[in-house]
């Protein structure tokens, strides 16, 4: 395959600081923008609003709307129903990744209007990234798609995310060491010392190295409620260097097993309270399991279990489904559109299904030798 490339490197401008939201009114007015739609969660709102500018007393025409809980094509709809209707001419995205991955789509499908986001956790790299993962309403994944243009703004308030669910942020943890091990393969086997794809490997190293260096102690911090320099570290981490590793590699620099055994995990019902990152983190162990990277998986084991991370069908209670079922699992992993298909070595659903089998045995075989 020829070598191919396009960055989408990140929002236009960002701002990540205490009181960071107050840079909003003065923004707005540099766009002429004048009709605004919030699209925020019910709990992400309650958070942000204290430290939230009133728009309406600087002069700006404000809209409110609650997101209706996933990113679908319905859900979309809805949300540029209501662009169209209001005469919007920008959106701004308050909350998690399913709420700021709506308000992407429908600002890019609506007709390209200004997009501003303010992620209320540090779950993923949704506020950094052009593209919006999808689901069906019934919380199936369906893929994602690629955007040809970044947000106008990102605003990071750390005293939103301090206060956000402890549990988001480490499945935002997952989520970014993921960055790593997913795109290792592929910006090693490119053949090409393209800039952008050494900026790709310089930001994925990052996503490796602060959460494994950083992670249990910002994770300790965030519990205590302090806003230390271990958490701000892998909170940005979490947002932004995760968003670049794509961002600069595009598809080089994107999913390949991990996330794609997180899509084979969300037909299972047991799975479905698990977020995102914590699937995903099981999708790096199977990943590792079929690179054969025995190592690796010894060194995570115990990050793992301080983070209280899935590495074994036990651990997401699938150990007692049938062989069928778990090979079901496999074959939904290597459908023919999963990104698993970009490793640089073929992947069948039999060789999925031996990599969970020999993944389960291994971190049995550990737990017992540390029993």
């Amino acid at each position: 395959m020829s070598f191919h490339v396009v960055s989408r490197v990140g929002p236009q401008q960002y701002s990540s600081e205490e009181g960071a939201y107050d840079y909003l009114p003065e923004f707005l007015e540099a766009l002429s923008a004048t009709r605004i739609l919030i699209l925020h969660g019910i709990k992400s709102w309650q958070k942000a609003a204290p430290y939230f500018p009133d728009l309406a007393q600087a002069g700006f025409d404000v809209f409110d709307m609650t997101f209706g809980g996933e990113c679908s094509h319905k859900e979309i709809a809805r949300v540029i129903e209501e662009i169209h209707r209001s005469r919007i001419d920008l959106v701004i995205g308050i909350g998690g990744g399913k709420v700021i991955d709506t308000a992407k789509a429908a600002a890019v499908k609506s007709g390209g209007i200004q997009l501003v986001i303010l992620p209320t956790m540090a779950s993923n790299c949704a506020a950094w990234s052009a593209l919006s993962v999808l689901y069906k309403d019934n919380g199936i994944s369906i893929g994602h798609e690629l955007y040809p243009r970044q947000s106008s703004l990102v605003l990071i308030e750390p005293r939103v995310i301090l206060d956000s669910p402890l549990d988001y942020f480490i499945a935002g943890i997952a989520d970014t060491l993921a960055k790593w091990y997913e795109s290792d393969s592929l910006l090693t086997h490119v053949g090409t010392n393209h800039l952008s794809l050494l900026y790709a490997r310089e930001s994925a190293k990052i996503c490796r190295d602060i959460p494994l260096n950083h992670g249990a102690q910002a994770v300790e911090d965030m519990k205590q409620g302090v806003l230390s320099d271990a958490w701000q570290l892998v909170m940005e981490t979490n947002i932004i260097a995760g968003g670049l590793v794509g961002g600069f590699g595009d598809a080089y620099g994107r999913a390949t097993a991990a996330h794609s055994i997180h899509d084979a995990l969300t037909y299972f019902p047991e799975t479905v309270h698990l977020l995102h990152g914590v699937k995903v983190a099981y999708g790096i162990m199977v990943q590792l399991a079929l690179e054969k990277k025995w190592d690796e998986i010894h060194r995570l084991l115990p990050f793992y279990r301080r983070l209280k991370l899935p590495a074994s069908l036990q651990d997401l209670h699938l150990n007692k489904r049938s062989e069928e079922d778990i090979r079901q699992l496999a074959a939904y992993a290597v459908s023919p559109d999963k990104t698993i298909h970009l490793l640089p070595f073929k992947v069948t659903e039999d060789s999925v299904l031996e990599a969970i089998r020999q993944l389960d045995k291994y971190t049995a075989d550990s737990a017992e030798r540390n029993n």
